[in-house]
């Protein structure tokens, strides 16, 4: 059970570089170190109090003062201020705290990423010899169990479902991670034998599950941000040979464009030249490439192999 409180008890935490603090217990957090070296940035205070009927509205609300509003039935009403360093939450009545922080950490910090100058792209990551790469794609496309068949190889999970991107430097893109979570479908979960570390969620789209970090790797977790060196556009598994191809100009453009997270989000609160400008940064930047793989589990590791390899330029079938 979430209480309406409004002072902020736990934290400092850290998420994609920010300072955050909050009224309720972020469990996917890690500590705030000050370390990052974005000390400079305002803070994020995360409050729980009543709203009123005025300050959200069923759906998503962009009001004249520059706050942004979204109410999620059975959930809660957050509302996010002009500066986005406070979110203000009411929970509703007997909600699942793991599915309140679905959305703090879904939609919430997608509006987030755009007010701060960040681009939260649709997917998850991995860090791979000291480089992002980013799987992506429609829901149900593999990005999560691919992300974790890697991790389990080794490779820290930088995050799902909302991957910030800064591009401050539009010839380098970086990743700022946030937290190594993922949400995957009960095959996935059996297949890597999390056992234990699975704690399922009641959310609407299906019967995936969040694990921690316990489950997955054992080593420290990346909070320092890295370079972006590659996008996977995932479509649904098939066929039986592992393979990649490169989206250029136009179609990588539209890929990155349609894997915005909640893009007309941004644009509903007037920020189209920065989604703009983002979309076409990244897609010159980076390259974005076509994965083809096969759909069994068994076959994970011989997809992993194949992203280690292309990774490191080792000649192969392209």
């Amino acid at each position: 059970m979430i209480s309406l409180n409004n002072a902020p008890q736990y934290g400092p935490y850290t998420l994609c570089g920010w300072r955050v603090e909050s009224a309720f217990q972020l469990p996917e957090l890690t500590a705030w170190s000050g370390a990052q070296g974005w000390n400079a940035e305002a803070a994020i205070r995360i409050e729980l109090r009543e709203l009123s009927p005025d300050d959200t509205v069923a759906g998503f609300c962009a009001d004249g003062e520059g706050c942004v509003s979204l109410r999620v039935q059975g959930v809660a009403g957050f509302r996010i201020n002009p500066l986005a360093d406070r979110v203000t939450i009411q929970p509703e009545e007997g909600v699942n705290p793991l599915l309140l922080r679905g959305y703090l950490f879904g939609s919430v910090l997608a509006i987030l990423c755009y007010r701060r100058g960040l681009f939260p792209l649709h997917g998850s990551c991995v860090l791979l010899d000291g480089e992002a790469i980013v799987f992506s794609g429609a829901s149900g496309a593999g990005k999560s169990t691919l992300a974790t068949a890697l991790a389990r190889r080794g490779h820290p999970l930088l995050c799902d479902d909302v991957c910030a991107i800064d591009l401050s430097n539009p010839r380098k893109p970086m990743l700022r991670p946030s937290f190594p979570r993922v949400k995957l479908l009960p095959d996935a979960i059996e297949w890597f034998q999390l056992g234990a570390a699975v704690t399922y969620s009641p959310a609407a789209h299906g019967a995936k599950g969040h694990f921690g970090v316990a489950g997955v790797q054992t080593f420290e977790v990346v909070q320092r941000p890295v370079p972006l060196a590659a996008i996977y556009a995932l479509n649904t598994p098939a066929g039986d040979s592992v393979r990649r191809s490169l989206h250029g100009g136009i179609s990588a453009f539209a890929f990155v464009e349609s894997q915005a997270h909640r893009g007309w989000m941004c644009r509903n609160i007037g920020l189209h030249n920065q989604l703009f400008g983002h979309i076409a940064a990244l897609a010159a930047a980076v390259p974005v490439y076509r994965l083809d793989r096969p759909c069994a589990l068994d076959r994970m590791d011989e997809v992993a192999r194949f992203l280690e390899a292309a990774h490191n330029a080792v000649p192969m079938p392209i």
